[in-house]
């Protein structure tokens, strides 16, 4: 396969990846929230981690110095290790403020859930009203 070939479709789904991230994070697509649900972790925001990996993997074909591409191949193991273990594990203080800030009320019970249907101040619908 040729390497601009190889470089652009990695780059390209790479780059891919790495912008859904970025939105969850700026809580902004938040449909992909949905995703947390296949894995323990926090798979939405392991995104930003495994895209910025998969950007890093073709620049290898290009570098011809070997410290450079020992260097690359450092930073790519470390976003692979960061990917990995925030799609089973996602630690708190890298979570984005918003999130942190849910947890939070989630744990104490004052959550939109928690009030409206836990503590009863939700509407109830009468007798012959559909919920």
């Amino acid at each position: 396969m040729n390497d601009w070939v190889f470089f652009g479709l990695l780059w390209g789904l790479g780059l891919f990846l790495f912008l859904c991230g970025l939105m969850v994070h700026l809580k902004r697509w938040l449909r992909l929230l949905a995703l947390n649900d296949l894995f323990s972790g926090q798979l939405a925001l392991a995104m930003t981690w495994l895209g910025a990996w998969m950007m890093t993997i073709p620049f290898a074909a290009f570098v011809p110095d070997s410290t450079a591409k020992g260097l690359l191949g450092i930073l790519s193991f470390a976003l692979l290790a960061a990917g990995l273990v925030g799609t089973f594990w996602y630690p708190m203080f890298l979570r984005p403020r918003w999130m942190r800030r849910d947890a939070e009320l989630q744990a104490r019970g004052e959550d939109l859930f928690a009030k409206r249907f836990l503590q009863g101040q939700g509407q109830r619908p009468s007798d012959g009203q559909q919920p």
